[in-house]
């Protein structure tokens, strides 16, 4: 596909800038810096008193008859709008200086001299030549007719060849999205041709359901694999791998590096559910459930406690292994993170009350290690809910927590959709409330 533009007006900004350079690099006005214009009006409309103008207007535009048939891209038949207009442009170079012939004809020299020597024009988005026109006195009297003005010093200059690029039809109408639901990761469903000793991770998936903002008409682009994945309290992860049916993979353990700790994973914990992916508990997977019974996070216990509700957020491993014979496999890192709460498909959009507080609430925060955020706009977080400022409640028992916030006073704009972020222990949990900046 040879290079196109989807404006002519690209190609003449193009000349017109650069024929400006030119003169403004020339020895004569260097040294007087004598007042002069470069337009790509029509002559009739451009002159004024006291101004020299050097004129790039672009007269007529026709179909290059060498290139209508150009090479199709594809094998079989195409629509017309398949393969860019090709084109050749006529534009005429006038100039003009009310009472100074002399400057009259300089700019035209300068103007002659620039486009002698830069003939060809290649750019990101075009390619083109532009050349002197062969034309009589009695073609450019007839033309000059047409424009009813006084004939002045003039050429008339061709462009080729311009590809022009074909118009796109417009996008329809579609249901405007609520949710987006994308499965991290593909089934490895294999087995490997030599057993492999002992159970071996290769990686992490995770089911995510990222929410976009009320008023979008599209879906956004997303990263579908994250370098390290980020899991939350009832969310499952799948542990993908091989050697996962043996006895040394009978245990999940979620553990840190500092301080060094580990922990079993209750086997309540583990799903046995082949309608999730593939097969369950077998070679080449281990699929598990951070506590989806009562959706509380809680501190860690001693090293070697079985977990009974998911740690706090931070950053953590899993591995497999077996508690008797104290085998682990190799680690994968993964993050755990807080959560929001209230947030369904159809409920996106966060309210505020009277006092113009939103408030929601959260699980997994920890005091001092919260932060709130509107898109990238951080708000302070204090005692007392104000303009800018948020409250934090923490979790206390089954009583979940709630986070309080009224927008700054300043600096965001009206009737914008901006998105609620949740970090806390610098792990950001998954997309969830909106607001709308009143």
């Amino acid at each position: 596909m040879p290079a196109t533009v989807q404006d002519l007006g690209q190609v003449t900004h193009l000349l017109i800038s650069n024929l400006k350079q030119s003169i403004e690099s020339s020895p004569r006005y260097v040294q007087n810096n004598f007042p002069f214009e470069v337009t790509g009006l029509m002559p009739d409309v451009s002159r004024k008193d006291g101004t020299s103008i050097l004129n790039l207007n672009l007269l007529h535009v026709g179909r290059d008859p060498f290139y209508r048939n150009t090479p199709i891209q594809t094998m079989g038949a195409q629509f017309n709008a398949a393969q860019p207009l090709s084109l050749n442009l006529s534009y005429l170079l006038t100039s003009y200086s009310e009472k100074n012939w002399h400057l009259e004809q300089y700019l035209m020299s300068v103007a002659l001299q620039y486009f002698h020597a830069n003939p060809i024009y290649v750019g990101p988005s075009f390619e083109f030549t532009i050349t002197v026109q062969a034309d009589s006195i009695e073609e450019m009297s007839r033309l000059w007719q047409a424009i009813t003005m006084p004939i002045r010093l003039s050429s008339l200059f061709r462009v080729a060849i311009l590809f022009l690029d074909p118009a796109q039809p417009p996008i329809g109408d579609s249901r405007t999205p609520t949710e987006i639901v994308v499965s991290v990761g593909t089934d490895l469903g294999f087995v490997d041709p030599v057993p492999v000793p002992n159970p071996k991770l290769y990686e992490l998936a995770l089911l995510e359901a990222l929410q976009v903002p009320p008023d979008a008409t599209e879906v956004r682009e997303l990263t579908v694999v994250p370098a390290q994945p980020c899991v939350v309290v009832g969310q499952t992860v799948r542990l993908r791998g091989s050697g996962l049916d043996q006895s040394n993979a009978s245990g999940v353990f979620l553990s840190q590096t500092t301080p060094a700790a580990e922990w079993p994973l209750p086997p309540a914990w583990v799903i046995v559910d082949p309608t999730l992916s593939g097969a369950i508990n077998a070679a080449d997977e281990i699929a598990v459930i951070f506590d989806a019974k009562d959706m509380l996070y809680a501190a860690t216990p001693a090293s070697g406690t079985a977990l009974t509700n998911t740690p706090l957020p931070g950053a953590y491993q899993i591995k497999v292994g077996n508690s008797i014979s104290g085998f682990r496999s190799n680690p994968l890192p993964i993050l755990i993170g807080p959560v929001a709460l209230g947030v369904t498909a159809a409920t996106t959009l966060l309210a505020h009350d009277a006092t113009k507080t939103y408030t929601f609430q959260a699980n997994g925060l920890i005091a001092g290690q919260t932060q709130i955020l509107l898109d990238e706009t951080s708000l302070t977080i204090a005692a007392t809910v104000g303009p800018g400022v948020a409250t934090v409640t923490i979790q206390s028992g089954t009583t979940p927590g709630s986070i309080s916030f009224q927008l700054p006073a300043s600096g965001l704009t009206s009737k914008a959709y901006m998105q609620v972020r949740l970090i806390v222990n610098q792990v950001e949990a998954p997309p969830a409330w909106w607001i709308q900046v009143p």
